[in-house]
């Protein structure tokens, strides 16, 4: 189950980064593949995906931390609250790219 949920966002079919991050945050974190620690696991790989693929998290929400935001999207997955589709959406409002240079002032 692990090897296949992170093969998942690998399949061809999750081109767009927001559904490539969204595919093992679904498989990794319902699937249930360790004993314990799949939303750790999750939390892990998503960053890895992520920074591999050049972007990063932002917050769309000043009441709310990253890592809050991030914690509750994985519990709301867990508990089968939210969909695929709606977890492509929570992805495309927080992936960004980091700037590759610096902004002067002036």
């Amino acid at each position: 189950m692990v090897e296949s949920a992170i093969a998942r966002p690998y399949s061809g079919y999750y081109r767009p980064i927001a559904r490539k991050a969204a595919a093992p945050v679904q498989s990794v974190a319902t699937n249930h593949g360790f004993a314990d620690g799949n939303k750790r696991t999750t939390v892990i790989l998503l960053h890895t995906l992520i920074t591999k693929s050049g972007y990063r998290l932002a917050t769309v929400d000043k009441d709310q931390s990253l890592s809050d935001a991030v914690e509750k999207m994985i519990l709301n997955v867990v508990n089968k609250e939210i969909a695929f589709e709606e977890l492509v959406d929570w992805f495309k409002r927080r992936l960004r790219r980091p700037s590759t240079t610096p902004r002067q002032k002036g």
